[in-house]
């Protein structure tokens, strides 16, 4: 073996703490980032996949059509199939069953077991149903007044998420199910047309030519749409928890290098006198970093064969693709290699470019000392006399080695800030709940049903204590299809500027923002122009408000027509029985509320992993801070073994100056997580949900605790090792 290799070998031998220390940093960080790539990759292939082998629909038109609407259909240019189906919610209770009428080309399933149905009284039930309501094939579900044996259980393309509407994302599974069944189930005519397209397809010209109410691409249904938000948020976290790991990791390998050189600068000069060249040098000590950092990334990838699944499983509850599973990426992991040893190698060339240029006598020399400055409390000489001892050495020891106070002080607020951001997340998604529950909805329940004019006014309205009758339409902003809710002048059943209905269009901040469009501004709806009236914050189903009034005087074809009613009442079951069994779709505000209470159920799963990764995050970088730590110090405890401080004092000094770094790291993580938690806020937003955030104080106390409970264990470790000093090892030091 050559000269430089052993040496290195003895270098590494000395440094194998603080080298474990950096093994165990990458790995976490490396295990999390393939991981989280490695499910993103698979989520997006495997779905995909599954979308192009299931045929999941190109576009969908939604009206009242009949055979002959659908074999015109199939003449235009650009439709490659085209089919026919009636999808109906019927109630029963509290669930909500949705029936689908079978596609032959079209949606179709990937059984998990049994057959298609083939008379009227049979049917599929998806598999997260069946689950949920524990419904096996051969079992009887109750479909409006109907018993249906289920013969098949399925996964369909359409909902790889449970969606019931724009408000509902996320149904539960127990109160909200689908099934699929003959046509023969059904009486009415379609009221749906899914189709597969070509390229050269013009959906304008057809929805008009079949007089659709509105047409939905595949890319702007809320199932796919909540599909590619999860691929950009896991994305998003994907680089979150990596990136601040990299960041400490540079900081633990330039601090650990930089003394390391610092001690070896008569070694580093002796070397270079006997003609070592720089290049020799410097791969004596770049060479165990960048071996440091494979052995690190390597380690967190197998890891991640482990847990991808694992965290497959879990986000299981969010959304369910039958073929995801564990995929090997060469390219992510080799990627992920290079960057660890790359980011190690380029930290260790910045901490030693102070040493090369160096003469060999100049390093051979000691270097100078630098002279002690005074603090600013020590120039306050009443209170500085005051301290003890062990207090003046904590402040004065805290700025001697200023890289060292300072990776430890990162290493608290990035656990901190994690902590803050993994907490407030869930801060946010209750404070959203309450904005919109208590400070938006102002109503009991929201009736739907067929269009009806102003003056056939519905049964319903002599049962409810208060009433707005409103006409909800698909309109098309922007390239994408939105509702406008067209309300009386009077309405007040949400929290928007009333006043302002009259004058144009009231639309959710969100929207404003994405559009960058502002109040006063013209706004094309279905190619209408109108002018923005009001801006108004929405959290759920966001939706475009203004009056009747108003649009009749910017459109002439406006119907006076409403086909909803939101009503407020202090007896809400005699009407749900009547509404239940007359078959209208109505929801009420608590039933909403229990559906949001679903996404936060599976949230909930996002959460949970978000402040485990952020504990382990905590422990890996305050236990690899600390060993470097205690490794730069442990002469200096030795020696102050030799001066006659007991164990006591020693472990004071440390715990007081630890407490220093606690009251800078645990501000600056509040800091931290807080722009954290901003950043990512877009990414949690969209049509359906924007997220409010927000992070309660408890969440700031739990996370300086949970910090505060690491540090705790730490300064255990601390002193046990102190105890198991050699004193007399510390009489052969010459220097530190």
């Amino acid at each position: 073996m050559r000269a430089s290799s052993r040496l290195t070998l003895r270098k590494m031998r000395l440094y194998i703490p603080q080298l474990l220390g950096i093994v165990l940093l990458l790995a976490v960080g490396i295990a999390f980032f393939v991981t989280i790539f490695t499910i993103v990759r698979g989520y997006e292939e495997s779905a995909e996949q599954f979308f192009d082998d299931h045929v999941y629909a190109d576009m969908t038109f939604y009206g009242s059509f009949d055979d002959e609407d659908v074999a015109f259909f199939s003449g235009f240019d650009g439709v490659l199939s085209v089919e026919g189906r009636v999808v109906r919610d019927f109630r029963n209770d509290e669930q909500t069953i949705r029936a689908i009428s079978l596609t032959e080309e079209i949606n179709t399933f990937y059984f998990y077991d049994g057959r298609l149905p083939s008379s009227e009284l049979e049917a599929v039930l998806l598999k997260q149903n069946a689950t949920a309501m524990e419904l096996s094939v051969g079992d009887i579900i109750v479909v409006g007044n109907r018993e249906l044996q289920i013969t098949g259980i399925a996964y369909s393309p359409e909902y790889i998420y449970l969606v019931q509407n724009d408000r509902t994302p996320m149904a539960r599974a127990e109160n909200f199910g689908v099934v699929f069944v003959t046509r023969d189930f059904f009486t009415e005519s379609y009221n749906e047309i899914v189709v597969m397209i070509a390229e050269d397809f013009d959906m304008a010209e057809v929805r008009d030519a079949i007089d659709a109410s509105h047409a939905l691409q595949r890319q702007e249904q809320v199932g796919y749409q909540m599909y590619r938000d999860d691929l950009e948020q896991f994305t998003t976290f994907a680089y979150i928890f990596p990136l601040i790991f990299a960041i400490l990791i540079m900081v633990v390998i330039y601090i650990m290098l930089a003394r390391t050189i610092q001690k070896d600068r008569k070694q580093i000069g002796t070397m270079k006198a006997l003609g070592t060249s720089d290049k020799k040098i410097i791969s004596i000590y770049l060479s165990q970093f960048c071996f440091t950092a494979l052995v690190g990334a390597i380690i967190g990838c197998i890891a991640a064969i482990f847990l991808t699944d694992v965290f497959i499983t879990i986000f299981s509850a969010m959304f369910v693709v039958p073929t995801l599973g564990f995929t090997f990426y060469p390219t992510l992991w080799l990627g992920a290699i290079v960057v660890s040893v790359a980011l190690c190698a380029l930290t260790s060339m910045i901490a030693l470019r102070g040493i090369l240029p160096l003469m060999p006598a100049q390093a051979m020399r000691p270097k100078p000392p630098a002279g002690g400055k005074q603090i600013f409390i020590e120039r306050i000489n009443f209170l500085w006399r005051r301290l003890s001892f062990n207090t003046r050495y904590a402040l004065k020891n805290s700025l001697r080695n200023k890289g060292r106070f300072l990776a430890v002080v990162l290493g608290m607020a990035g656990s901190c800030a994690l902590l803050v951001f993994s907490l407030g997340f869930n801060d946010s998604i209750v404070h959203t709940q309450d904005e919109h529950f208590t400070n938006f909805a102002n109503y009991d329940i929201m009736i739907n049903f067929d269009a009806r004019l102003f003056t056939d006014l519905h049964p319903v309205l002599e049962q409810l204590d208060d009433s707005s009758k409103v006409f909800m339409i698909p309109v098309e902003v922007n390239g994408e299809n939105h509702i406008l809710t067209i309300t009386e002048n009077d309405f007040d059943m949400v929290n928007i500027p009333v006043d302002e209905l009259q004058n144009g269009i009231v639309i959710p901040e969100y929207f404003a923002s994405i559009w960058e469009v502002t109040v006063g501004d013209t706004l094309y709806i279905s190619d209408v122009p109108t002018t923005i009236s009001a801006i108004s914050p929405q959290f759920l189903g966001l939706t475009l408000f203004t009056s009747f009034d108003y649009f009749t005087q910017v459109t002439e074809d406006m119907p006076m027509v409403y086909n909803a009613i939101f009503g407020r009442t202090t007896d809400l079951e005699p009407l749900t029985s009547y509404l239940m069994e007359n078959n209208i779709y109505f929801s009420t505000l608590d039933e909403d509320r229990v559906s949001f209470d679903s996404i936060m159920e599976s949230l909930s799963v996002l959460i949970v992993f978000l402040i485990a990764c952020s504990i382990i995050l905590g422990f890996t970088v305050l236990y690899s801070v600390g060993l470097i730590n205690l490794s730069a110090r442990e002469y200096e405890y030795m020696f102050m073994g030799v001066m006659g401080y007991s164990h006591k004092s020693i472990l004071t000094a440390h715990i007081k100056e630890t407490i220093l770094q606690l009251i800078l790291a645990i501000p600056i993580g509040f800091v931290l997580g807080n722009l954290i938690l901003e950043s990512i806020r877009g990414e949690f937003s969209n049509n359906s949900f924007v997220m409010s955030t927000a992070i309660f104080p408890q969440s700031y106390l739990i996370s300086a605790l949970l910090v505060i409970g690491i540090i705790v264990l730490m300064v255990w470790i601390t002193s046990r090792h102190v105890e198991k000093l050699d004193i007399v090892e510390g009489l052969k030091v010459q220097d530190d």
